[in-house]
């Protein structure tokens, strides 16, 4: 009775350790009140302007709209940014609205009206966040997993109880 007893907790208890595997991961926030630097890179063909939204927040993030004002003859293709963000609109967009983490380095494209648009150079980073992110937090495998170790626990312990019963 003691083995099969000792077994189910063994099993309980092990069942427990995988669920902060599943846990929401928590990033601590940036305690700041200062705006994040945007630095926009020198090109032909026009400029770019950023107007801050909101402020850093608690979660270290900052909303930010960037906009590509082409000079005349020009016209706007991309944005190449790097640092940590997210967008709310598509890269190709001529205004978008940026969820930043930190400072962040953009470089806006321009090309002559009429001329094809130019691919950005080897090595130039060009990542479209616009996309969803995949969420992250507790799900029903965890759950599962906790619920079937108990179920088993639950199990061993009828079991040996009607064993010992028997004798």
């Amino acid at each position: 009775m003691k083995k099969v007893l000792s077994l189910a907790i063994a099993v309980f208890v092990l069942s427990l350790s995988v669920l902060p595997v599943f846990a929401e991961s928590f990033t601590s926030p940036k305690a700041t009140t200062a705006d994040y630097i945007i630095r926009f890179d020198d090109v032909d063909g026009g400029h770019a302007v950023a107007e801050y939204k909101t402020e850093v927040g608690e979660d270290g993030k900052q909303t930010v709209v960037i906009t590509g004002v082409p000079d005349e003859g020009y016209d706007f293709v991309q944005w190449v940014i790097d640092g940590d963000y997210t967008t709310v609109g598509k890269l190709t967009d001529n205004s978008i609205e940026l969820v930043i983490s930190g400072d962040i380095q953009i470089k806006p494209a321009f090309a002559k009206k009429g001329e094809a648009a130019t691919k950005p150079a080897e090595g130039e980073k060009v990542v479209d966040n616009s996309s969803k992110s995949p969420q992250t937090g507790s799900n029903g495998m965890a759950y599962a997993v906790f619920f079937v170790s108990a179920a088993a626990l639950i199990a061993v312990v009828t079991i040996a109880k009607r064993r010992s019963a028997e004798k």
